[in-house]
């Protein structure tokens, strides 16, 4: 007997039909989690983005909610309504944001004014998740998007902490997410923080862990650390240097990106803050 994908179910919300007072338009994308539609808000006239779980990711997907809920920034993608599906399956509608991911727009080549523009926007979002005693441990150019007038929106806080400013909190012992080890490590291989991998604490230093990465990336074109197999980016993450940036138009964000990339949290920098 054919055993049924959760996410499948999902499928009912086919173009035309109504979720409340949303009608949907059409399919925008899947990930782990779940798939997002795109809506039209019919009260308001609104065109949103509904995120629908898969039901197995229920309680993570509640708690997401609840972390955008209390993030009210302009970099930061905007909460509109929750509600559930017969399945069991929660949904949230939030901003449609028109344009594309940093990870499409890396594939051609960065200007380097632009890339440093992106990442002061994406130093905003976290400074004010940070403040709000929030790490989005996650963070990777597949969830971060680029509107079409250059503005930046920072999304998916499916795998956010709460945490004490004056005490950070151990990360899960549970993986969900696409590329990430099972049992051992939260978030997605390539973005991931020394701490993570070892299953330490964790705090706005791994996310600035992650951003030095993409930072990295922009700049030269490629990953600091990526190999032919998880457990060889992990190891070299963990274990090597990251290749020094040497274009002298780039020497002194080189700097920053080096700070950013400390094997050691504590050699970061202490907090999101301008370049």
């Amino acid at each position: 007997m054919a055993v049924e994908d959760p996410i499948e179910r999902s499928a009912a919300l086919a173009a035309g039909s109504m979720l409340g007072p949303y009608r949907i338009v059409g399919p925008l994308g899947e990930g782990g989690m779940g798939k997002v539609f795109r809506a039209l808000d019919t009260r308001l006239g609104r065109a949103v983005a509904i995120k629908v779980s898969a039901e197995q990711f229920g309680q993570r997907f509640e708690r997401e909610a609840r972390v955008i809920s209390a993030l009210n920034h302009p970099h930061i993608c905007t909460l509109y309504d929750v509600g559930s599906l017969p399945s069991g399956s929660g949904y949230m509608v939030t901003e449609l944001i028109e344009g594309e991911t940093l990870r499409d727009w890396l594939k051609r080549a960065p200007d380097v004014e632009r890339s440093v523009e992106i990442a002061r926007q994406v130093l905003e979002a976290l400074r004010a998740a940070h403040h709000a005693g929030i790490v989005h441990r996650d963070l990777k150019p597949a969830n971060i998007m680029l509107r079409s007038d250059g503005y930046v929106k920072v999304l998916d806080f499916g795998l956010a902490k709460q945490i004490s400013p004056a005490k950070p909190v151990p990360i899960d012992d549970t993986a969900t997410l696409s590329q990430s080890i099972p049992g051992q490590i939260l978030g997605t291989v390539a973005y991931l923080s020394p701490e993570q991998i070892q299953g330490q604490e964790v705090d706005a230093r791994s996310d600035l862990f992650a951003l030095g990465i993409i930072l990295y990336e922009m700049l030269t074109g490629k990953h600091p650390w990526r190999r032919s197999t998880p457990v060889d980016t992990l190891h070299a993450i963990l274990r090597e240097d990251p290749p020094p940036i040497r274009s002298s138009p780039q020497l002194a964000l080189g700097i920053i990106v080096q700070k950013l990339l400390r094997k050691n949290s504590a050699d970061r920098y202490a907090s999101a803050r301008p370049f």
